[in-house]
């Protein structure tokens, strides 16, 4: 039955001016209640529009008010084909860069060439520098074919030592997926791969001896030779992923506390009293309670999972520990005395001592650090206290070596996982004189999460933790976060680069862009998923390398990019504030460290640390009791 006045009109094919004349006495004719209600309606739409226009004015002020400065690149350099990696000299002196030609020496100083090894058929791929002093560097490279190479430069000379995956049959040659080497050049660690297998060869390098050697060649040789025959490196240990412990044929504790030696050896899981068979069981007990965890926590499908460890990340540890370790001989202060390390799909942190004074045929982890989660990224200070692991689930463990137990314990917001992290210790508390550096700095973590989320970590003395999201998961993929790392010679600042181009200086504590880093309108940056930079903090300079935007046409004919290094000063930069600079940029973190041979030494400064922070603990402990009834379960 149709109400008089609600008669919806049929449609009409007269002109516009028609139709609004039928809309107007079409609502004309609507009931006195409904026209209030649609006046209210309309006035309501009316006022949002209002206040949506009135907002995006104020926002469109606040931003023209806050106009982000810009800095240009002070100087470029043009660079050979297809740079993948450069590398800069502890002294700030030399830039190595990798190509696909060879190896090539840049000076700072004047910005030019100085030498060149040269190999049409040898690509470049990843450096890793050491100093060895007196203008000596010694250079791990890894080439497209999975070749470790060594080269040591003395004197702006280059010298090819040897191949380290060197063999007759190429199809019997390992490949090395990575080569490192430690900050003195006394170790190095390669990840090889063969048929499937992946294990960890470490390396001892005889510098001193090369260095007297350098010193006699360069003295009797007239003419500069490309190659130099030095004392050979030596195999310290080949460490292979971790088997689950066997059942032991040990009958008492006694029979433990015997292979032991001194007793102190901690999580090493090498003296038990536990079978085979109890291992068996108590895997599947653990599967078959957490299988719903354990499914949903890895991405992994299980066709990966019995596959194995697919790789490792390893970091040189200094004499920064809690304990000395039976067997361990002493060290230099800046030599290091273990290795560190966790493979693909493990949940533990292996430590493996170097300095031994007996080897083992089969080498096992001195120590282990156990975690709730599967590791997937890892990063250490520079003075090795601290190790930072990124875990699955969003979780982010800090672990102070000195005490041997979790400094912080971070929870990251979002739901996807971490996948790169770097960390910097900022010394902002005063020398103690029991020790030369701080006993617990301030920790300043970024970390990107392989949606694209960039979030700045602050941890502090007392676990005070403060988690800022710099970028959070963008919209648009391009606009994901590529690198983010913290600039060591400015306090509270970091680096960021973006994979639509992107480069731009970001404040930790607030999330706010300080200014951007402008690239010329003629060049982009030469990978926008991995870009090719290396920050230098005794010059405070900033190397990027950049392509030009060139026509396809051009780029086919030449089969190659046209590529620089450009530069960015932030010695001399007006638009960095005074309340950033650090006072001294060439003190690295190394020098904030302590060293305790003591365990005495240590259980003193823990107890003493524990009687003057036990006010922030208890005012802590009261307001997590506060917060409990409000998050109960009603």
């Amino acid at each position: 039955m149709a109400i008089p006045g609600l008669e919806i009109p049929d449609p009409s094919d007269y002109s516009s001016s028609e139709d609004d004349d039928n809309v107007t006495s079409y609502f004309t004719n609507l009931p006195k209640p409904a026209r209030m209600i649609d006046k209210l309606l309309n006035n309501l739409v009316d006022s949002a529009w209002e206040v949506i226009s009135e907002q995006e004015k104020i926002d469109k002020d606040a931003q023209e008010a806050r106009q982000i400065p810009v800095l240009n690149a002070t100087k470029e350099i043009m660079l050979p084909a297809r740079t993948n990696c450069i590398a800069c000299s502890e002294d700030g002196l030399y830039l190595f860069l990798g190509h696909a030609h060879g190896l090539s020496v840049i000076s700072t100083s004047t910005l030019t060439f100085v030498r060149t090894w040269q190999n049409e058929r040898v690509e470049l791929t990843s450096i890793s520098c050491a100093s060895l002093g007196n203008l000596t560097h010694l250079l791990c490279t890894v080439d497209d074919m999975g070749i470790a190479r060594l080269f040591v430069h003395h004197m702006e000379n280059i010298y090819f030592i040897k191949i380290i995956n060197e063999t007759e049959d190429i199809n019997q040659r390992n490949i090395c997926v990575k080569f490192e080497v430690s900050r003195r050049g006394d170790f190095g660690a390669a990840v090889m791969m063969c048929s499937g297998s992946v294990w960890l060869d470490v390396y001892r390098f005889p510098q001193d001896v090369w260095l007297k050697e350098l010193e006699a060649k360069q003295a009797t040789q007239s003419s500069w030779p490309t190659e130099a025959k030095l004392s050979p490196i030596v195999l310290v240990m080949k460490i292979k992923p971790p088997e689950i412990p066997a059942g032991t044929s040990l009958k008492s504790p006694f029979e433990v506390l015997q292979k032991t030696e001194e007793g102190t050896i901690i999580g090493s899981g090498q003296n038990h009293l536990i079978s085979r068979h109890q291992w068996e069981n108590q895997d599947v007990a653990f599967r078959k309670m957490f299988m719903k965890y354990l499914s949903s926590s890895s991405m992994r499908s299980p066709q990966q999972k019995e596959e194995g460890p697919s790789n490792c990340t390893c970091h040189f540890l200094l004499h920064e520990g809690f304990y000395s370790a039976p067997g361990e001989t002493k060290a230099a202060r800046d030599i290091p005395v273990a290795l560190c390390l966790w493979w693909n799909g493990s949940h533990n942190l292996l430590q493996y001592l170097l300095l031994k004074k007996e080897k083992e045929s089969e080498p096992r982890p001195d120590v282990l650090w156990p975690n709730s989660q599967e590791i997937l990224c890892s990063a250490a200070s520079a003075c090795t206290r601290f190790i930072v692991l990124g875990l699955d689930g969003q979780l982010v463990t800090i672990w102070d070596r000195r005490f041997g137990c979790p400094y912080a314990n971070i929870v990251i917001p979002g739901d996807s996982a971490i996948c790169r992290m770097k960390l910097h210790l900022q010394n902002q508390l005063p020398v103690t004189p029991l020790l030369q550096g701080p006993v617990l700095p301030t920790l300043h973590l970024v970390l990107t999460c392989r949606s694209g989320d960039c979030y700045s970590v602050t941890a502090s003395k007392g676990g005070d933790t403060c988690t800022v999201p710099l970028i959070e998961r963008p919209a648009d993929p391009s606009s994901s976060v590529s690198v983010a790392v913290p600039v060591s010679f400015l306090k509270c600042l970091v680096l960021l680069m973006q994979r639509n181009g992107q480069v731009s200086i970001w404040e930790m504590k607030d999330g706010a862009p300080v200014f951007i880093l402008n690239l010329p309108h003629t060049h982009v940056l030469s990978s926008l998923r991995e870009p090719v930079y290396v920050l230098e903090p005794v010059q405070q300079n900033l190397y990027l390398t950049g392509n030009r935007i060139t026509p396809l046409a051009k780029v086919t004919e030449s089969g190659e990019d046209e590529s620089s290094l450009f530069i960015f000063s932030f010695s001399e930069c007006s638009l960095i504030d005074d309340v950033y600079r650090v006072a001294r940029p060439a003190v690295t973190e190394k020098e904030t460290s302590a060293t305790l041979f003591s365990l005495e030494e240590v259980c003193n400064l823990y107890i003493q640390e524990r009687a003057d922070s036990w006010k922030e603990r208890n005012r802590k402990l009261a307001f997590q009791w506060e917060q409990l009834p409000k998050r109960a379960i009603k």
